[in-house]
């Protein structure tokens, strides 16, 4: 509705040649005396203590001494002094003024006491006043009443720069970037000339579309006014590139900046960190210590971030030292972003000891360590930790942790703990979040039951995206039931729904498994043919087992010597030569594996099984025998059921 009003010409409602940069109040200025104004230098300095100990010496108080007060205590956060104060006021039979009625609304977040203040304006007659409108108009966006803020706006006969800019930035504040932006455009069209609060509302609002020319002409403009010497104002066009994710614009600007401050160098490593350049980030960080800049939490946590991306556990505990010396350890998000980077580094160990040592833990906190746990493959300690969070917190998990410890469950194949865990996501209203959907089917297909991880996917409804049918595609792939995986395969494309890396690997490894070679073959060609995805390792691995298992050895030999992928696909070929008993190609595949990675023992243990599937038992032993003297140790097999190790070779 609101849209459609700014939508219309705005000349109905704004009757202004030009706009105004200051308010002037229609009634006359009331004289300041020097007790109002050393009260005024305390509140603005937070002394508040003060600040009443010199009011409560003042015999005679009149309303701009209330009216100080009032206004003092609101800027200081204390709301309900400043009502007080208001109270006693009144009883002194003292009337308010337009300044005691703004004082009374800076930082109200209270609808219902907005708009008793607002009855208050209308009673005392101060509807008029363009000071005590803005305010008004501002405290209804701040409380998230953005109809009403937007009539007061409308009845304004001649607003200021500064009514027209807490309209925008009450738009921005309510997501309501489209009306901001149009706004914004209409009143351009009026005389509108932006001033520095004006740009910082409109970028926000460019941000919040995420429409790049709508940011780019927002920039052109910003130009245009000479508004681009304000660090504050560089720092959000800065900040606009970076949510764009566009590198070039971005280094444009920072390159450009001749002031820079801590805003600036964090926004450029935090863009670099997001775009996953690592190294970059870390040298950008070695040019702002060289510039004298102080540090925050937030550049610790962009290079810890970076280190983690790194997986470089020694620059990792570096910054870790460097932040305890700086005197941010006790920041809680950093200690987070700390514990997440130990994780993905493969320390769980120190992971878990700064979880233990932090004396006060957040939802993000347990998420951390619980998802770092699942990530090293230690999934039973991160379900123990997930119940001791249950136990302990009062809060309902968060999505993250839902998700790590439905991963957990399904690495454990423990079907009856994923079912608790999706009444726990319905519980906590994630029902309707993509990802922990995805992650259900995933961990229900682990567990071997296909017809809960459908029905999952079924109920989705809009909310399918790749990822939700790579996972039933896998899931029916892994338990056997390639022609199933091969339908929704087809119903996907014919979906419209653009296959990705990870859906052909997964529909590759279904044909393998369930010998459809024609089919594995065509898709293939089909991802080649489209040229949008390159074909990586895995997915020549795909068809190299497929063509192996279905005893076409020497094509796929032919396709690996070709084009010389890594030793996994010579591995799918000697798996491919036990199935069909081909010593010769299966003695070549074993001595290419061995050139690329002598040091480790599967590959002997393959064709040993090769040699004692053909009946070569003494070749067979001799490669076992050989094997214990070369102190090779073959890795156990471990079983899902009991967690039991297994030597199954």
């Amino acid at each position: 509705m609101i849209l459609s009003k700014i939508r219309r010409n705005p000349s109905a409602f704004l009757h202004f040649n030009s706009f105004s940069t200051s308010f002037k109040p229609s009634s006359p200025c009331v004289n300041s005396y020097n007790a109002s104004k050393l009260l005024s230098k305390h509140f603005k300095a937070g002394r508040i203590q003060e600040a009443e100990k010199l009011f409560g010496q003042i015999p005679q108080r009149n309303v701009v001494l209330w009216s100080v007060v009032i206004h003092g205590y609101s800027i200081n956060g204390h709301h309900m002094k400043s009502m007080e104060s208001y109270l006693h006021m009144r009883n002194s039979r003292l009337f308010p003024n337009s300044f005691t009625v703004v004082g009374l609304l800076v930082g109200i977040q209270d609808l219902q006491l907005g708009q008793s203040i607002h009855g208050l304006i209308l009673k005392c007659g101060l509807d008029f006043d363009l000071v005590v409108c803005t305010a008004m108009l501002n405290a209804y966006a701040k409380c998230g009443n953005i109809t009403d803020s937007y009539k007061l706006f409308e009845g304004l006969q001649n607003p200021g720069l500064v009514s027209c800019n807490a309209m925008i930035a009450g738009f921005v504040n309510n997501e309501l970037f489209e009306e901001a932006v149009l706004l914004f455009k209409k009143l351009r069209k009026c005389g509108l000339v932006p001033n520095v609060a004006t740009a910082l509302s409109i970028i926000q609002g460019g941000v919040g579309l995420g429409l790049r020319n709508i940011c780019k002409l927002i920039h052109g403009l910003i130009v245009k006014f000479g508004l681009g010497s304000d660090i504050r104002v560089n720092n959000s066009v800065l900040d606009m590139y970076s949510c764009l994710m566009d590198l070039d614009a971005a280094t444009t600007i920072f390159d450009g900046m001749e002031l820079k401050d801590v805003i600036s160098w964090t926004t450029m490593i935090g863009l670099l960190v997001n775009l996953e350049y690592a190294t970059a980030a870390l040298e950008l960080f070695c040019k702002m210590k060289d510039s004298g800049v102080s540090y925050d939490a937030i550049v610790f946590m962009n290079l810890v971030s970076a280190c983690a991306i790194l997986g470089d556990l020694r620059k990792g505990k570096q910054t870790h030292a460097q932040a305890v010396v700086c005197g941010f350890v006790s920041e809680l998000p950093l200690v987070n972003s700390i514990m997440a980077m130990y994780s993905k580094c493969g320390d769980v160990d120190s992971s878990r000891i700064l979880f233990d040592q932090s004396t006060q833990k957040s939802l993000v906190s347990w998420a951390a360590i619980v998802s770092g746990y699942v990530q090293n493959g230690f999934s039973r300690e991160a379900l123990n930790l997930f119940i001791k969070f249950r136990l302990e917190e009062y809060y309902l998990p968060d999505s993250v942790m839902l998700m790590g410890a439905l991963t957990a469950s399904s690495d454990m194949v423990d079907f009856e703990l994923c079912q608790q865990l999706h009444c726990c996501a319905f519980e906590a209203g994630f029902f309707s979040y993509r990802s922990v959907q995805n992650t259900l089917i995933s961990a229900y297909s682990k567990c071997g039951n296909m017809k809960l991880a459908y029905l999952v996917l079924k109920e989705m409804g809009y909310l399918k995206d790749v990822v939700s049918w790579n996972a039933i595609i896998n899931g029916y792939g892994i338990n056997g039931q390639g022609e199933t995986a091969l339908a929704l395969y087809h119903e996907m494309r014919e979906g419209m729904e653009d296959a990705d890396s990870a859906t052909y690997l997964s529909i590759l490894n279904a044909c393998s498994h369930a010998g459809l070679i024609n089919d594995g073959l065509m898709i293939f060609n089909k991802m080649v043919e489209d040229h949008k995805i390159r074909p990586s390792q895995e997915h020549y691995g795909c068809i190299i087992d497929l063509l192996a298992r279905a005893g076409c050895l020497s094509d796929a030999s032919g396709i690996v010597s070709q084009i010389g992928i890594g030793p996994n696909a010579w591995r799918a070929l000697l798996n491919g030569c036990m199935l069909h008993g081909n010593v010769e190609v299966a003695e070549f595949a074993a001595r290419k594996v061995l050139e690329l990675e002598p040091r480790e023992s599967d590959e002997v243990v393959l064709l040993s099984n090769v040699y004692a599937s053909v009946g070569r038992f003494q070749d067979a032993e001799a490669l076992r025998l050989d094997m214990q003297k070369k102190a090779l140790i073959k890795n156990p097999g471990v079983s899902l059921l009991c967690r039991i190790p297994y030597d199954g070779g």
